[in-house]
């Protein structure tokens, strides 16, 4: 039951709904990037806070008991619409007394780019003494931690193109293998620790703004098997995204354990099976889905939509009572009859026990391979279900003419760069060869998500020959600018280059803090901004300090309060641009 209009909460600042009974829900209008904190702490009873997209879909964000009986959730937006918050009454579904609910919003934090810290707990049971220390531009480390009550905290901080931000571990508390915690841009993890996190300093980097690709344990960072030969992996982790669910599982569990995800398409028709070997006394889990059309790519298909069409989950015991060996798979001559079969048929093994329930000649581990067609695709995933890092190695059953192959688009790439000269950015790129290819097209982002084409060159057609090609961005935009080469043949076939940075901030030497470093009164030098635009000061966490109206030229403010520590000021125009941007030390 909804408890009344949808709100619309102050941003930056702390906006109350005074009455939410339990099992009612309120409606909150977000906004893509903002912080929300959600609190029931002012209730009279037993709370629990679940998120949910209004628009559908599972849960965003849940807590139970975050300070007392009473509960707490912070979530960043990821996107703009309306957030249902259902206040739930423990244990029971409807309470006549109201729950207070608070909600806190802040805005993203400056800087070219906005990084975002998250820490999880599995049993919400707390870290204790364990926390991760955050140190930007070598500055002093901010250190965080996950309350008792929470199953995970969040924050996030701006850093400029140039700077570095490192990460340390502190694993004193107990339970260290509850504990996880990832560093993500642009919804893309550039850091996870795994379970236990390992101590000591665990990630330094400079940053760049440029959004890693999915890694391979997540659907679309499958790797694309590209030859006949045996491949390895030993993950420590599960990936960032929940590919795995009721409506796709089959045979595996709903949890994921450690996988890799796979994408594979027969260059000849035949008929195909593989071997999954642990490199020792493991259990691995497998699924495959498909067939699917000829040059799908896993951005389409992830998450799969359906069953797998072969799956196998027997215990890593029960598979080895069976057969003698940890080894599973499907295609072999013995283990699993018929060894081949077609693909409208479905093979799967749910979970055994260490005992295997299955009747000779069928044995734990082992389905019948497939009979494929040349050009089909296939998706597949492989689980470490014991989640003992062990690795595994896979080859490959390959009869009746079946082979595995790559498409490989016909240009070879050897560079791509962009720079800015004068006004404008200067995008340079050189192939080694080229069969077949039509045109390239330079796309512009503002974000690295969302990209747009700025200009189309003409390619050489075909080529055995180093070329050079050379387009300007005229018109560049103000802050960051993300550029990447848009390749596409005759032939419709189509692929793109990794993505390229360039900071343009025409006015950032016409703003001096002095004196810099300073602790008391500090001078601010605004040559060429206009009145009218604000001031802001942030902390090595991206907390705003301050904010002032620029009078004109020259402002000041009083320092002395402010704790030691490095500092990022903005200046904005009154349009809201960002027209200038540096660091400055309070010592």
């Amino acid at each position: 039951m909804l408890t009344g209009a949808a709100v619309t909460p102050n941003c930056p600042g702390t906006t109350n709904v005074p009455c939410v009974q339990g099992g009612q829900y309120a409606l909150i209008n977000v906004v893509t990037g903002n912080t929300y904190t959600f609190s029931t702490c002012g209730a009279s009873f037993d709370t629990q806070i679940t998120l949910y997209n209004n628009a559908g879909g599972g849960s965003l964000g849940y807590n139970d008991d975050f300070c007392g009986l009473q509960s707490t959730v912070t979530w960043t937006a990821g996107f703009t619409g309306q957030l249902r918050v259902l206040i739930d009454l423990y244990n029971c579904a409807t309470n006549a007394t109201c729950a207070p609910l608070a909600i806190t919003c802040s805005t993203p934090p400056a800087g070219d780019c906005v990084y975002t810290l998250t820490l999880f707990d599995n049993f919400s049971d707390g870290w204790g003494t364990s926390n991760v220390g955050v140190s930007i531009n070598g500055g002093p480390f901010q250190y965080y931690t996950v309350p008792f009550g929470s199953p995970s905290v969040s924050v996030q901080f701006g850093v400029n193109i140039g700077g570095t931000v490192v990460l340390t571990y502190n694993a004193s508390g107990a339970w260290q293998t509850d504990n996880s915690y990832i560093l993500t841009i642009g919804g893309s993890t550039l850091f996870n620790s795994g379970t236990p996190p390992a101590a000591g300093t665990t990630y330094a980097g400079t940053v760049t703004c440029v959004p890693p690709p999915p890694p391979q344990e997540d659907c679309l960072g499958a790797m694309t098997i590209c030859s006949n030969v045996s491949i390895g992996n030993n993950t420590t982790n599960t990936g960032n995204v929940a590919d795995i669910n009721p409506t796709n599982s089959g045979c595996l569990d709903v949890t994921e354990f450690q996988g890799t995800w796979y994408v594979f398409s027969p260059s000849a028709s035949g008929d195909l099976g593989f071997s999954i070997n642990p490199l020792g006394a493991d259990d691995y889990d497998w699924a495959v889905w498909g067939p699917y059309p000829p040059g799908t790519t896993p951005g389409t298909l992830c998450p799969p939509s359906g069953p797998p069409i072969r799956c196998a989950a027997s215990s890593g015991p029960a598979t080895f009572a069976s057969t003698g060996s940890y080894a599973t798979g499907m295609g072999h001559a013995t283990y699993s009859p018929p060894q081949f079969a077609s693909t409208a048929v479905s093979y799967g093994i749910p979970a055994t026990f260490d005992a295997c329930p299955l009747i000779a000649p069928q044995r734990c581990g082992w389905v019948p391979g497939m009979q494929v067609v040349i050009g089909q695709v296939y998706l597949m995933y492989i689980s470490n279900w014991s989640q003992s890092s062990n690795g595994f190695s896979l080859d490959w059953i390959l009869q009746n003419g079946a082979s595995l192959d790559c498409t490989v688009l016909p240009v070879e790439l050897l560079s791509f760069d962009a720079h800015r000269e004068g006004t404008g950015v200067n995008l340079e790129w050189r192939t080694a060869s080229e069969s077949g290819t039509a045109y390239f097209s330079v796309e512009r982002s503002s974000d690295g998500q969302s990209f747009e084409s700025i200009g189309h060159v003409q390619a050489a057609g075909s080529s055995a020959q180093a070329i050079d090609y050379r387009l300007v961005d005229e018109q560049p935009l103000q802050g960051v600018n993300y550029y990447r080469l848009h390749q596409v043949d005759e032939d419709g076939a189509a692929a793109y280059s990794s993505t390229r940075v360039v900071h343009i901030a025409p006015f950032a030497s016409t703003v001096n803090l002095v004196p810099n470093p300073g602790s008391a009164m500090v001078q601010v030098l605004l040559n060429g901004a206009e009145a009218g635009g604000l001031f802001e000061l942030r902390d090595a966490t991206g907390r705003l300090v301050m904010q002032r109206l620029i009078p004109d030229a020259r402002m000041e403010f009083d320092a002395s309060a402010l704790p030691s520590g490095v500092y990022g000021y903005r200046v904005l125009a009154r349009n809201g641009e960002a027209a200038a941007r540096g660091t400055w030390v309070r010592d």
